[in-house]
This record gives structure tokens, sequence and C-alpha cells, in this order.
């Protein structure tokens, strides 16, 4: 009786309605509610006198039975529901991250070709869970905003620049070093990657409050009405600085900082920072923001294929964070284990981290950096790649297995009476000035990064109430710490 009744009571309620419900409701529960009945899966109909949305918006589409576009078959009312869910919800994400993207410009990304870019990552992850981090509880980084990440391709690069500027408020602030340099306690290098390099954006409005009160001691106050940070003498300043960082910033960066000699790293003009032809690139090296722009290779390492932003997303160890919005279209990983709050670990670097925390003992010395630290991480890895042979993740270390041992160079120092003797350089300034010995010495304990930083999200996102099904399991009484390959 109350299932017949259920079933009846859901079936003369109208589909606008149900849009309407949607708006309100995260999307796991559109998902679940989805799930309750088969009227969900028919072709979704609309009244002309369907009531409004949320803001006061007239449904878009008017006919009693609405087509997708291209002749394909109707669309279902639980498909429907679900891209109302998600698109509210990921507004409210947007809104929460004050990174200069909204719904509105999002969805003009989708206006670029197909396979150009697409969003993913944690904001997605928040939105398909309708739900904030750090809002009311445990506060994160940037006060609980996450960062929003978008994987695009590189013949796509400069095109998704002139989007961020243009169709968005949003400015370059410098490459993301913690990604790729040697010198950091993160290298995106120490793994097999499609990924070629990762840009930092940020907020042109948020950063014009930051240099306003910088420069002038200003009480913090609200970001310039939209539109008007760009009519302002920061901005000319910023695009001014955009046209020579390509030459006096990139360059160098490319050659000296991340050493893409060194490791073998394409450096074809296709990736320079450049936004599309006539368009202006702000840069500020000393903004912020929290937009990670993940550019991929041309080609795979075959050199037979083109790297797609999907292919991009196959770098993440969480399954839910493949969950993608490419402007036009949704892209749930996993949908059942999605809207439940629960994911798989990627099984590979799942074997890597259960293997590396098992045999993984923490040096005696917390600060040891260098030759020390690169011997301590090695011995372990050797044990790993007993037990994991079969992972992409061994490329760096044999890399840098066959470059040649070298000497420690010596310098010269004068005397007070000007007669030179020889000092041999310290192990720091050795690795400094040696690209060579910074690849060598650097791979290990890069690798240890890796696993270390794969075990912080895991723990992360098991903080948040995300289920990690297949999680390996972690010592508690082993402690985790990055560490430097040079002590500065």
């Amino acid at each position: 009786g109350a299932a017949a009744a259920m079933t009846e009571l859901i079936g003369i309620v109208p589909d606008c309605a149900w849009e309407n419900v949607a708006s309100f409701a995260a999307p796991s529960d559109c998902y679940n509610i989805a799930l309750a009945s088969k009227r969900f899966f028919r072709p979704v109909s609309i009244s002309s006198d369907a009531p409004e949305r949320r803001g006061g918006q007239k449904p878009r589409r008017k006919s009693k039975r609405l087509k997708s576009a291209g002749g394909a078959p109707p669309l279902l009312l639980a498909t429907r529901m679900l891209r109302v869910s998600l698109e509210h919800n990921l507004e409210r994400v947007l809104e929460h991250s004050r990174s200069g993207i909204t719904l509105e410009s999002l969805k003009k990304l989708g206006e670029l070709p197909e396979g150009s870019a697409v969003i993913a990552g944690s904001t997605m992850v928040q939105a398909c869970l309708g739900v904030l981090w750090g809002e009311g509880g445990e506060k994160t980084f940037r006060d609980g905003k996450s960062d929003v990440d978008i994987f695009c391709s590189a013949k796509a690069a400069p095109a998704v620049r002139s989007w961020l500027v243009e169709k968005s408020d949003c400015m370059f602030v410098g490459l993301r070093d913690s990604y790729v340099s040697l010198e950091s306690s993160d290298l995106l290098y120490s793994v097999d990657t499609n990924i070629h390099h990762v840009e930092h954006w940020g907020s042109i409005s948020e950063n014009l409050v930051k240099e306003d009160n910088y420069s002038y001691g200003k009480e913090e106050e609200s970001p310039p009405p939209v539109g008007d940070a760009k009519n302002t003498e920061y901005y000319k300043k910023v695009v001014g600085y955009g046209k020579q960082c390509q030459s006096r910033y990139i360059d160098w960066k490319f050659k000296n900082g991340l050493h893409f000699t060194e490791l073998g790293i394409d450096q074809n003009k296709a990736y320079d920072v450049k936004p599309k032809s006539g368009g202006d690139l702000p840069f500020d090296f000393h903004g912020d923001g929290n937009i990670d722009l993940v550019v991929g290779r041309l080609k795979d390492k075959s050199g037979d294929k083109k790297i797609a932003p999907s292919d991009l997303l196959s770098d993440f160890d969480l399954e839910i964070c493949k969950c993608s919005f490419d402007g036009k279209k949704f892209h749930i990983a996993d949908p059942h284990n999605t809207f439940s709050g629960k994911t798989q670990m990627e099984p590979k670097r799942r074997a890597v981290v259960s293997s590396y925390a098992n045999h993984f003992s923490p040096p005696e010395d917390r600060c040891i950096h260098g030759v020390e630290a690169s011997a301590h991480t090695g011995a372990v890895i050797d044990k790993v790649r007993v037990d994991v042979r079969d992972t992409p993740f061994y490329g760096q270390l044999d890399l840098a297995a066959l470059l040649p041992d070298r000497d420690r160079p010596e310098k010269d120092k004068s005397t007070s009476n000007s007669r030179p003797f020889r000092l041999t350089l310290s192990q720091d300034e050795y690795i400094y000035h040696d690209p060579i010995a910074r690849v060598k010495f650097s791979s290990s304990i890069q690798f240890h990064n890796f696993v270390v930083k794969l075990i912080d999200r895991l723990e992360k996102y098991q903080s948040r109430g995300i289920e990690v099904l297949n999680a390996p399991a972690i010592p508690d009484d082993k402690v985790f710490r990055r560490l430097d390959l040079i002590h500065w």
C-alpha cells in the first residue's frame, strides 16, 4: 500500500516541479530519487506555464517534449534533474572559491572546440556531493576555498588562457613550481605523466584589492564590482608585464628552474605561455590565486597519440576526482560510488603506497636532505620495486641511474694576502650548481615525496568524509614527512 501510494504520488508531480526540487537538492539526492521509480527514466515534458526556477529564471525550454541536439533521443527526467542540481551546486562551489570563474563563464568554455579543456578535481567532487569543504568545520588552505583545477590540451592552451582573461576575471600569476621543481618537496616528473606543466592563475579583482591594501595600508575591503577591475591602472600594468613574461620568466624557468633539458622534457614553442592571437595576458609574479591550469603534452611518450584533457585525468589517484565538466557535458566517474561519497584508489598507486609504507622507516635525523636523503629513500625504493614490478612510476629513477657519478668540483677562494687556495664545494652548493647532480640525487627523494603526497591526499579525502574502498593500510606509528634535495 505505501509503495503504491508513493509511486502514484511520484507520478502526479509534474516534471517542472521535479526540476525545482533538483535545484535545491544535492546531486546525490537526485541520483537516489531517480533510482526509486521508472517514472524518472521517461522523456522530460514541460508545460509553457511551468513555475520559475531559483533566482527568478524561467525554464529555457517550453516544448512539450525536450529533445537533445542533433535529433538524439529525448532527454530523460533523471538526467535533467541531475544536470540542474549539478549546475546549481557547481555555481555555489565556484562562488565560494573566489577564483574569478563563475558558472556563466565556465559554460563559455564549452564554446571552444570539443576536447579543449575540462574542470575536474576537488571543485567537481564538492559539486557532486553538494558540499562546501571548510565551511562551518575544519578550515583548509585559503579558509576552506579549494583549488579550481582546469585541464587542457597544449593546442587549446592559448584559447583557454584567453577564456580565463576575457570571459572570467582571471590573470596569470606564475608557474606552479611545486609540481615540477627539483628543489621543491613535490615533483611531477618523478612519475610517468602526460602533463607538461602547471600554471597558477588567480582573480584579477582579488589581486587588485591585495595590491591596494599592500600599497596603501587599507583595511580589507570587498573586490570591485564585476568589470571594473579591468578598467584600472593595476590591470594596465600587469598586461604590460604579460607581454614580457615569456622571455623574462617562462624561458628561464623551463631551463634553469625546472630543468626540462636534463629531464628530457619537450620544449616545443607550442608550450609557450601565451594567449590567443591579439589577446592580453595579464601577469603579476607577486599575485595570488587558487586556479591550477594543467597543460598536457602534445603527444604521449610513444609519439603516436595526441593528449586530450581526458588523458590528463588519469593522473588522479582517486577515481572520484575524475568527475569533470567541459562547459557542456558533465562526466561523473563511477556514479554509484561517487554519489554515495565513496571511491576507489588507482590500483598501481595503491600498490606502491602500500609497499612503501610497509618498508619505510623514518630517518633518525629529521633534517636529512641531499645525498643522505637520496640514499635513505633509495634503499626503500629498491624493496618496493621487488614487491611492485609493473608500474609506470620508475622512469625518472631509471634515468637518474644512467647519469654519471661526478666528484664535487672545487672553487677558488682568495686569502687576505691574495694567495688563492682550493676549497671543495659544500653538498648543497654542489647540487645547486650542477643540474646533472640535481636530477641524479633528486629522483629517489621525489619518489618518496610522491608517495607522501598520495598518503596526504588519501588522509585528506578520508577526513572530508570520503570512503576510500580499497585504501592501503598506513601504519599509525610511522610519520611520513616530505624531504628536501637542498637545505635552504
